[in-house]
């Protein structure tokens, strides 16, 4: 791995820090992410971190996160001027008979247009350069597997198609099967050309760290072959949802039923995510710190991309940050074997 100083921070005592930050998905409630990175750089003490990696509406904001501060506007924006109207538009009864999904996202592949430019990927592959690294996840739905993109690898590839895949792959990552349309994506291999059909990484799972994609221990002695002082590692895992039960009142109907098991069993999945990346990070030597929506707090609605809520989650978000993150260093439900339990 290519390294640079820039990558990564240097502490009091001369230990390298690599920092490594997972966002989830969680569609709309990604609102809650943003405002709560942009809380953090008020602060002063959001790091900058050596790998971002992000899935669905985690991997929207991800790009925008591995770039720093100065596209915390961006970020904002992004989160708090949109509404459903910028994500889809929903089909008519009978398009849908024979449509692959309810809806079109022309309005977020505009709106992923908006922020990723050529001018942000030279930004990023800058960045690659120097060691630093950026993956989305998506779903091969064919394949039946998930797949990790080095976001930084195809910025800086120099190909002419470079943006137009960079902003495919975001969009495939955030296409909830059926409600929206799979990403068609070309491949080449073999010297034959096909196109994988792609759709959203929370399929597999709700978020991933570098150390799902490298062996952590074996990589970092590879980039520092000389440095014999303390490397200290911390990932830090941003789940855009809940993490315990929120209670809503069903309508006894079809969709409202389908609808809360689908997103019952997403957030069940979130919190399997936590757990596992918990244990990789114990393996790792990898200091582990995860924040999600707070118990206490009640939605104003159950609509997904409903402006005022997106700016409600936005605003909390902010000053979860701005007060002091209370970051958990145990997955949900954990509880410590007898001999660690206070006596």
């Amino acid at each position: 791995m290519q390294e640079m100083p820039e990558s990564y921070s240097i502490g009091p005592n001369g230990e390298h820090i690599y920092n490594y930050l997972s966002i989830s998905g969680g569609g709309s409630d990604g609102a809650f992410g943003a405002g709560l990175l942009n809380g953090w750089s008020e602060t002063g003490d959001r790091p900058k971190f050596k790998v971002v990696t992000g899935v669905s509406t985690g991997a929207l904001i991800a790009p925008l996160a591995f770039l720093g501060s100065d596209f915390d506007e961006a970020l904002k924006k992004s989160y708090t001027t949109v509404d459903a109207s910028h994500i889809f538009t929903m089909h008519g009864l009978l398009p849908m008979l024979w449509s692959e999904s309810a809806t079109s996202t022309k309005p977020l592949q505009d709106l992923i247009g908006t922020y990723v430019s050529e001018h942000v990927l030279d930004l990023i592959a800058a960045e690659y350069k120097k060691g630093r690294r950026l993956y989305v996840a998506s779903t091969n739905i064919d394949a039946e597997q998930p797949i990790i993109w080095d976001m930084g690898a195809i910025a800086a590839s120099g190909k002419p198609d470079r943006l137009e895949l960079f902003r495919k792959v975001l969009l495939a990552s955030a296409s909830i099967p059926s409600l929206f349309p799979p990403v068609l994506i070309d491949v080449n291999a073999n010297g034959k050309k096909y196109q994988e059909m792609h759709v959203d990484g929370g399929v597999f799972f709700q978020s991933f760290s570098i150390s799902s994609i490298v062996d952590l221990p074996t990589v970092i002695r590879a980039a520092h072959p000389e440095f014999t002082g303390e490397v200290r590692q911390n990932l830090y895992v941003l789940r855009n949802g809940w993490v315990t039960p929120t209670f809503q009142q069903v309508d006894r109907n079809i969709m409202s039923i389908s609808q809360r098991a689908i997103l019952s069993m997403f957030k069940v999945s979130g919190i399997n995510d936590i757990w596992r990346l918990y244990l990789g990070a114990k393996d790792d030597k990898v200091a582990f710190h995860y924040t999600a929506i707070p118990a206490d707090y009640v939605p104003s609605t159950p609509d997904q991309f409903n402006k005022g809520e997106m700016n409600r989650e936005y605003d909390y978000g902010r000053k979860i940050a701005l007060d002091g993150i209370k970051w958990l260093t145990v997955p949900p439900g954990y509880a410590a074997p007898p001999e660690q339990m206070p006596q």
